[in-house]
């Protein structure tokens, strides 16, 4: 079986804890839904995270899609803890960028975003709340390609946001011209199959898309909401369809965490994890004073599949 390390990463109150529910309710991991609000979610366990509503320590939790198992990761929003993110990232294949249909992008959001692309992680979009008054779909796709990427793909409609009966429509599988024309900026076979003008078909309209998700160079974007599920099908069919497997160790800056060692059996990341203070409810003893300052590891080469270096990290700017 197949594993990938994901990251649910956010501006405050976005949602990615409840997305975080949904997703392991949709899968049969838990029978019932928490509340944020109540205090009752999985990943959420700290007496000041479930008094507060809000995530202080990142925290893991599995699920399996297809033939695929989802090391999931729940994420500090708050810009105060924004080290624990950057921590997060260094052990991660991927993430999901959760976004609020009606505060749309927020200045976290950016923040986050620069440094998932200059890590070149693989990155799905995931705008919550359709369901909300005041959601808005065109305005946020053209917001999220100004200020996130020039290379957002929406993989659907929305019908009637802003309502509770609001749901998402993925597009169909087939050819989509204007899903060629922008992948083709970034793609070479594409782009000379305009020019000799001979379409590419729809299969190799989405082995382009997964080649670039892949290299961190196209960002899917899907809608939906984590409270009705609207779209949560969807996203676990792109974490299952777009985002690439580990392909290689999950390397982390932490002691008891060797970036050189064998690739670890599926169930031994999250035990590392917490070694390392990410997810660990207990004693703080394990962060070290290392960890509270350093940033993601440098990779030597700059690119995704280079190996790590042994250089002190430094955090991306």
């Amino acid at each position: 079986m197949q594993t990938i390390n994901l990251g649910i990463v956010a501006h405050v109150d976005a949602g990615k804890t409840s997305l975080t529910e949904r997703l392991l309710h949709a899968t049969g991991v838990i029978d019932r839904l928490g509340s944020v609000d109540a205090g009752t979610t999985q990943t959420d366990t700290g007496a000041i995270e479930r008094r507060r509503g809000i995530t202080i320590r990142s925290a893991v939790a599995s699920f399996t899609v297809r033939d695929r198992q989802v090391n999931l990761l729940d994420t500090p929003g708050h810009s105060d803890f924004v080290a624990e993110v950057e921590r997060a990232l260094g052990v991660l294949d991927a993430a999901v960028l959760v976004l609020s249909a009606v505060e749309g992008v927020q200045p976290h959001s950016r923040r986050i975003m620069r440094i998932l692309r200059s890590l070149r992680l693989p990155t799905l979009i995931f705008v919550n709340k359709i369901d909300r008054v005041g959601a808005r779909v065109d305005e946020l796709v053209a917001d999220t390609r100004r200020l996130l990427a020039p290379t957002v793909v929406p993989l659907g409609t929305v019908r009637a946001p802003g309502t509770p009966g609001a749901t998402y429509r993925p597009r169909h599988r087939g050819y989509d011209h204007r899903l060629a024309e922008l992948l083709a900026e970034h793609d070479d076979e594409l782009l000379a199959a305009f020019v000799d003008d001979l379409p590419p078909d729809a299969d190799r309209i989405e082995k382009a898309l997964r080649a670039l998700v892949a290299a961190g160079q196209a960002y899917p974007l899907l809608f939906g909401s984590a409270l009705s599920g609207a779209g949560v099908p969807e996203l676990l069919d792109a974490i299952a369809a777009l985002l690439p497997p580990a392909p290689r160790p999950n390397p982390t800056r932490e002691r008891g965490c060797s970036p050189s060692s064998a690739t670890p059996p599926a169930n031994a990341w999250p035990t590392c994890a917490r070694t390392a203070g990410s997810s660990g409810r207990g004693s703080g003893s394990a962060r070290t004073a290392a960890s509270r300052t350093a940033g993601p590891p440098r990779r030597a080469g700059g690119s995704r599949g280079s190996t790590w270096s042994a250089r002190p990290p430094t955090r991306p700017r």
